[in-house]
């Protein structure tokens, strides 16, 4: 039994008045069963592409150069700012954004680390959230809940999956990410798997699981059940959409589809820019294989002659299209990696600072936040750093989420979206 109807029959077993429940004395142990108030800012954002380089992207090798960087320097659209080789495309589109250079945590660890980036909770803090979202699925749930309109993803995964990424916890299925495996083919099985079938014999069998769930939850009606059922309402509402396209990258001219490259990472760009056009609140790309503990060079020299020419491209569409208006951009990792490289060229994990791309929406353009020491390895100074925790939460103020919103999740309990210590970096608008 869940925790209203224990507290009940204790209270009855005590032989206290019935009357105690008739005005429902239990509401505010049960929140959920009271209407939630808005997280929802005024804001002009539609959607956030987060792209995550997951494993820890080195900051020294490739936007923060220092003389250890095994990579040469270029400059950038940003007066007076240098990154390196393997961002060289997007290099010339930083005017249109901005660079965070002293972006930190105590996390160390990827599973610990990854948990941060997703929910801006540490794990030590998130423990008693088992059932906690990611901040993307906030997004997308304050974007959307006071819509009433046939289901379409409000919030899409691409490339690898590890962390909170997709997860949407206690906000439910509406708002779990709709993962993209194949971005050649990104909506599959909208029909049988064999041949073509009419409409008709669909709706027939439709109609025949529709009536087997039914029978099995008038005897098991339970949570679960009814989580199926919504889950084939959804699926059908989506297959019918007239905004399926959208998930269509073949659809563009062979011209833009050379410009953003043909690696499934500038595929995924380009995804990302047709999902934004159509407003989806939160599109998260990640990229792998940044753990780098051997091999460091040629590992980031294979991901970003894969990636940089999609980013360049979907930053300078976003741009002279006006979407970057309406749309926030954020390329981030983890954590960074040591600025020293051993003989085995590697570099481990080094959570004490590392870079951060942001901007659109109200951001500022062309800024740069923090710098760091010589070799890469600390910021300089204390007051311009912005911490995992700090980070989501300006992007939730950008977003147009209050990030001192409280939801109340599945156990009843009040979820702060931000813990207290993180606070908005208001210098960055």
């Amino acid at each position: 039994m869940d925790r209203k109807e224990f507290l009940k029959k204790s209270i009855l077993s005590l032989g206290l008045s019935p009357f105690l429940f008739s005005a429902n004395p239990f509401g505010s142990l049960h929140a959920a069963e009271e209407e939630e108030e808005s997280i929802a800012l005024p804001s002009k954002v539609k959607s956030v592409i987060f792209i995550e380089m997951m494993g820890g992207m080195s900051h020294v090798d490739t936007l923060d150069p220092k003389p250890n960087s095994a990579f040469g320097k270029v400059s950038s659209s940003i007066s007076g700012l240098s990154v390196l080789e393997p961002f060289s495309l997007t290099a010339k589109q930083l005017h249109s954004i901005g660079i965070v250079r002293s972006t930190w945590s105590e996390e160390g660890d990827h599973g610990f680390a990854q948990m941060l980036l997703g929910t801006g909770y540490r794990m030590t803090e998130a423990m008693g959230f088992p059932d906690i979202p990611h901040f993307g699925a906030v997004i997308a749930y304050a974007k959307k809940s006071k819509v009433k309109s046939s289901y379409f993803p409000s919030y899409v995964t691409i490339g690898g999956r590890g962390g909170k990424n997709g997860n949407s916890g206690f906000l439910g299925i509406d708002y779990s990410g709709y993962h993209v495996g194949n971005v050649d083919e990104p909506i599959q099985h909208l029909n049988p798997s064999y041949g073509k079938f009419a409409e008709d014999r669909i709706l027939r069998r439709k109609d025949l699981v529709s009536f087997m769930n039914e029978e099995f939850s008038k005897t098991y009606p339970t949570k679960e059940s009814k989580h199926w059922k919504n889950m084939l309402m959804a699926a059908e509402e989506f297959r019918n959409s007239k905004n399926i396209d959208s998930f269509r990258i073949s659809l563009e001219d062979e011209k833009t589809r050379t410009r953003y490259g043909t690696t499934w990472q500038g595929k995924a760009m380009l995804l990302a820019k047709r999902l934004a056009l159509q407003e989806v609140p939160f599109i998260h790309i990640s990229i792998g294989g940044w753990d780098t503990h051997t091999g460091n060079k040629a590992q980031v020299t294979k991901i970003m002659k894969e990636t940089d020419m999609g980013i360049a491209s979907l930053l300078e569409d976003l741009t002279n299209s006006g979407l970057i208006k309406q749309t926030l951009f954020v390329l981030t990792s983890e954590f960074g990696r040591t600025p020293d490289v051993g003989s085995r060229d590697g570099r481990d994990h080094h959570p004490k600072v590392w870079s951060t791309l942001l901007g659109g929406g109200p951001f500022s353009k062309g800024f740069v936040l923090g710098e760091t020491d010589e070799t890469g390895s600390k910021p300089v100074n204390p007051k311009e750093t912005l911490h995992l925790r700090d980070l989501i939460a300006t992007i939730y103020q950008a977003a147009g989420v209050n990030p001192d919103g409280v939801l109340t999740n599945s156990f009843g309990r009040p979820f702060l979206l931000t813990t207290k210590k993180a606070k908005v970096y208001e210098g960055l608008f």
